[in-house]
């Protein structure tokens, strides 16, 4: 079970045939149609980049820029490759964080990039930009890694932290020929909100600030040695937690039957139990 989702939040949205459709399957299908509409708008020589984020024509009234701006792509010969890389990572950090962490993952990436160009222009005057739903894909992979991090992604051997660094620094230096700080900067805020939102989860959604101890000036109390008990004096043995027990039943039906073969109560139950097993971990 993944932290901080419910055991609905994790399944897909709806089936299609045998297909699972997650809120990751509905976005990278937006993706697709933006990029078919920036070059049906581009070959009829439309203005396909008044709907990329600008600050300037932002704060002018148009609006609508920062839900556009990820959808202006182009294609290319990995144009493909990269679909299906944002569909991949996408729907395990889905499944893991939960569908409503996922939009607000999603979302925030989304928001990061546009305040880092609002920035841009505030601070240096500089009118940045920002399109398509490059930086978008590399957070998530970003995130992805956060999550499983000594995976053996590539070749059967490297780490995915260290396949996803090394993907930072060569996404990283792209921006330094052309000097476009903007679009580094962009690249850097998305990947350290994918970061940083995914630690922020694993902690349970909660910031934790260092703890300062003021000092005991109490007299700490004399140690006295206590009688060894006697030989015979039996314990009384730990009883099985109720909980746990009920969740390996349920849990074993889905492997032997699939998760279809819960019912709507022992759905409710298996839910139920989970929350009791998080609010005990939380409180250790």
């Amino acid at each position: 079970m993944s932290y901080g989702a419910s055991f609905h939040d994790n399944q897909p949205i709806t089936w299609w045939k045998r297909l699972p459709i997650y809120a990751a399957t509905i976005i990278t299908g937006v993706l697709v149609f933006g990029l078919i509409a920036s070059v049906l708008i581009a070959s009829a020589n439309g203005p396909v980049m008044s709907f990329a984020f600008s600050g300037p024509t932002f704060l002018s009234g148009a609006l609508w820029q920062i839900l556009t701006y990820p959808l202006i792509d182009f294609p290319s010969f990995f144009t493909l490759l990269g679909i299906c890389c944002f569909f991949s990572w996408a729907c395990e950090v889905e499944k893991y964080i939960g569908r409503k962490r996922f939009f607000q993952l999603v979302g925030g990436i989304i928001l990061g990039e546009a305040l880092t160009c609002l920035l841009w222009w505030w601070t240096f005057r500089i009118p940045a930009t920002a399109y398509s739903s490059y930086h978008l894909t590399a957070a998530l992979l970003i995130s992805f890694a956060t999550l499983y991090p000594n995976v053996e992604y590539l070749f059967g051997w490297v780490p995915l932290k260290w396949f996803a660094f090394a993907s930072f620094i060569l996404g990283s230096l792209m921006y330094f020929p052309s000097h476009r700080w903007d679009r580094l900067s962009q690249l850097w805020v998305a990947c350290g909100i994918g970061f940083g939102f995914i630690r922020w989860v694993q902690r349970g959604g909660e910031i934790s600030f260092p703890k300062f101890r003021m000092p005991n000036l109490q007299k700490r109390p004399k140690l006295r040695v206590l009688p060894t008990p006697k030989e015979g004096i039996a314990h009384h043995e730990a009883e099985p937690d109720e909980t746990t027990t009920e969740m390996d039943i349920l849990l074993d039906k889905i492997a032997k039957s699939g998760i279809d073969s819960l019912s709507s109560k022992e759905r409710a139950r298996l839910e139920k139990a989970r929350e009791e097993l998080l609010k005990r971990e939380s409180s250790r």
